[in-house]
């Protein structure tokens, strides 16, 4: 006798409109090619434009930095520049200058400083002097006698310049304050030297500048004079009177 089939039982869809698997287990609904949850995906590979363009970009970065370093090395030396143009000026020295119309200079062993502005209404005479150079001996006696001799109608000034040794010990032996000079010291330039240089001394000693009363530059002399030749120098510039 033939059994009575039993109706199969529907499948209900579930959340997913999938129907459910017999014991009840959802079906999967992860596509193919899919990444699990807690797997990382395998990288890619660099496209041909990405990998030039991260090329580009690096070169740009290494264009930047060279021209940071080129930048800073030039204003190394500018500033290099600038340090040694005042230094060669005498404004290494508060309040001095080394320039031959308008220079400023501190007393030597003293304090304050003496202005060629200060000195204007009389001719004045600079003369520089070093300890180690003897053309300097040789030629001050002739100096501090017309310091002396013309004193009120020309102002005479000794300057220590390019000193290596003691050019107080020189300017008290040869008595240029007491004979009526004002006795100053160089400042700037290669070795204190910045008027010196200025009047185109270069490493020559002894040097000399006539000023006329209203403080004009009239005349520069490089190397020594004797007792006729200044007097001569003097007569010529200021006149038969002085």
């Amino acid at each position: 006798m033939a059994k009575k089939r039993r109706p199969r039982k529907a499948t209900r869809p579930d959340a997913t409109g999938m129907p459910e698997r017999p014991n009840g287990a959802p079906r999967s609904t992860s596509s193919p090619g899919s990444v699990r949850a807690g797997s990382s995906p395998s990288p890619r590979p660099r496209s041909p434009i990405a990998t030039r363009r991260a090329a580009a970009q690096a070169a740009r970065k290494r264009r930047q930095r060279l021209r940071a370093g080129l930048f800073g090395a030039a204003a190394a030396v500018l500033l290099g520049g600038v340090v040694a143009l005042a230094a060669s000026s005498g404004s290494s020295v508060a309040g001095t200058r080394t320039s031959p119309t308008s220079w400023v200079l501190p007393r030597l062993g003293g304090s304050g400083t003496v202005s060629l502005a200060s000195l204007r209404g009389k001719p004045v005479v600079v003369n520089m002097f070093a300890s180690w150079c003897t053309e300097c001996e040789a030629e001050l006696p002739a100096f501090t006698s017309e310091a002396q001799r013309l004193r009120g109608k020309v102002t005479f000034v000794e300057v220590n310049s390019l000193e290596t040794g003691n050019g107080e010990a020189m300017a008290r032996q040869f008595g240029l304050a007491a004979a009526g000079a004002i006795v100053l010291a160089d400042v700037g330039g290669a070795q204190n030297s910045g008027l010196h240089d200025a009047l185109g001394g270069g490493n020559n000693m002894p040097v000399t500048a006539f000023y006329g009363a209203s403080g004009q530059l009239l005349t520069s002399h490089v190397g020594a004079f004797s007792a006729s030749t200044l007097q001569a120098e003097l007569t010529q510039l200021y006149g038969p009177g002085v």
